[in-house]
């Protein structure tokens, strides 16, 4: 029988503070800036039912990001849904997810991030036109074989990076937050009279509305799939849901 010693597992390299800036910098990812937009626009432009799909998208995922800290701190192994997924329904279940996983899902999610970084990027060269697609098209490939170079160089520098990238996102959005407290603040509150008049939407465009708020959430169970590099600030390493 092998012992913990033989087996083959991940360097535990990510403490508590890389590890919440990790989950923090996920959420805090093109979502957050693009969706609002898409979320008013399927909500009829109706205030109030818009102010409630985002309330309701982030009760939704509060729920899930606590059953995941304890799923994490139960079972801390890597993997994430794959693991869980195996551990509940057997390995075919869990290789389907992977499959479809890696070939479809994360690599459509990381293309529209590419893409909407490098419309952000260009967009102050092109103002009051649209930004080209070949040159943006270049940027996004350029952005996705960096990032995937320094990952597989060392771990260590894209937590540095990561941790970089966090402080100045949180930076750009506290300055957002404060600017519309201060703008409220100076009685600007017209927007919220008659919230709720006006078109209400149907039922599928209330459905992708809320896909549109959950894709702005998404990034809460991200830590799960690295949960075994996770270790404590003393250098201990969570073993079960007490700690």
């Amino acid at each position: 029988m092998d012992t913990a010693e033989d087996k083959v597992v991940l360097k535990r390299t990510i403490g508590y503070l890389s590890g919440v800036s990790f989950i923090v910098t996920v959420i805090l990812g093109s979502g957050i800036f693009i969706s609002p937009g898409a979320v008013l626009l399927c909500s009829q432009l109706n205030v109030g039912v818009a102010l409630m799909i985002w309330a309701a998208c982030g009760i939704i995922s509060m729920a899930g990001a606590l059953c995941y800290a304890e799923l994490g701190t139960t079972f801390p192994s890597s993997g994430g849904e794959y693991f869980y997924i195996k551990k509940g329904l057997g390995p075919i279940p869990a290789f389907i997810f992977l499959w479809t996983f890696i070939i479809f899902l994360r690599p459509a999610a990381t293309t529209v991030q590419a893409l909407m970084f490098a419309e952000y990027v260009i967009q102050p060269f092109f103002p009051g036109c649209p930004s080209p697609e070949t040159v943006k098209k270049a940027i996004a490939i350029a952005l996705i074989l960096t990032v995937g170079i320094i990952n597989c160089l060392s771990t260590k520098w894209i937590i540095l990076a990561q941790n970089v990238f966090t402080v100045l996102k949180m930076a750009s959005l506290t300055a957002i937050v404060i600017s519309g407290i201060v703008h409220l603040a100076m009685g600007n509150t017209s927007n919220f009279h008659g919230a709720f008049e006006g078109n209400v939407p149907n039922v599928s465009q209330i459905g992708e509305a809320f896909y549109q708020g959950m894709f702005a959430f998404a990034g809460w169970n991200v830590l799960n799939y690295v949960i075994g590099m996770y270790v404590l600030s003393n250098g201990n390493v969570c073993r079960h849901a007490g700690w």
